[in-house]
C-alpha cells in the first residue's frame, strides 16, 4: 500500500540518504523529499549518487541547513518532518531541536525521530516520550530483529489535525 504524502522533511539526511532513498522508492512514490543537512560537502555527494536515477533526481531536494535556523515558514510546510539519529548528538542537543520543531511546526503535523532501545542506546541517544513537549506520541516501534538497530518514535504536533496521514495509518505501521 502507498500512502499519500505531498512532502517530507527529512533533517539530517547526510551524504548517503538510505532512508529517504528507500521510503521513496518502496512506500512514497508520488512524494517530494526535501533533505536538510548542516554539511554542505554530504549534500554534494548524496545529490551526485541520486542524480543517475531518473525519478529520485527529480522527488528530491538537497538544502545545506542548521535545524535550529529552520524557521516557521520552512517547518510548517511539511506534513512529515523526520529527524535522523544523528541530529542533536547529546540528549541537551537533542532536547533542543526537538522544542525548536515544537516551536515551528505544523499544527497536526507528523514528527518521526529515529531512537534506541535496551543496549543499542550506546550508539546513539534515547528519545523519551517526555522529550516530546506539545507534541502527542502515536506509537514507538523498536526492532525486534538485529537487522535494524533503529527505534522510531512517531509523534503528532498538538493543535490541529492534517487530512494526508491518519492516526489509524501510523498505528498499523503503513508508515
Amino acid at each position: 500500500m502507498h500512502l499519500y504524502v505531498p512532502k517530507i522533511a527529512f533533517v539530517g539526511s547526510g551524504l548517503i540518504p538510505l532512508s529517504p532513498i528507500i521510503l521513496a522508492k518502496t512506500r512514497l512514490p508520488n512524494t517530494m523529499f526535501h533533505n536538510f543537512d548542516i554539511d554542505p560537502q554530504a549534500n554534494a555527494l548524496a545529490s551526485r549518487l541520486i542524480s543517475g536515477d531518473p525519478d529520485l533526481s527529480t522527488r528530491m531536494i538537497f538544502h545545506t541547513t542548521d535545524l535550529l535556523k529552520m524557521t516557521k515558514e520552512v517547518l510548517s510546510d511539511y506534513d512529515v518532518v523526520f529527524v535522523a539519529a544523528l541530529v542533536g548528538l547529546d540528549k541537551k542537543a537533542k532536547v533542543k531541536a526537538i522544542e525548536h520543531l515544537e516551536k515551528h511546526m505544523a499544527p497536526g503535523s507528523l514528527l518521526m525521530l529515529r531512537s534506541r532501545h535496551g543496549l543499542r542506546a550506546f550508539l546513539y541517544h534515547i528519545v523519551d516520550p517526555c522529550d516530546l513537549k506539545g507534541f502527542e506520541v502515536l506509537t514507538i516501534y523498536h526492532p525486534m530483529t538485529n537487522a535494524v538497530v533503529n527505534s522510531v518514535v512517531v509523534a503528532r504536533k498538538l493543535g490541529g489535525q492534517t487530512t494526508t496521514v491518519m492516526d489509524s495509518e501510523v498505528r498499523s505501521g503503513q508508515i
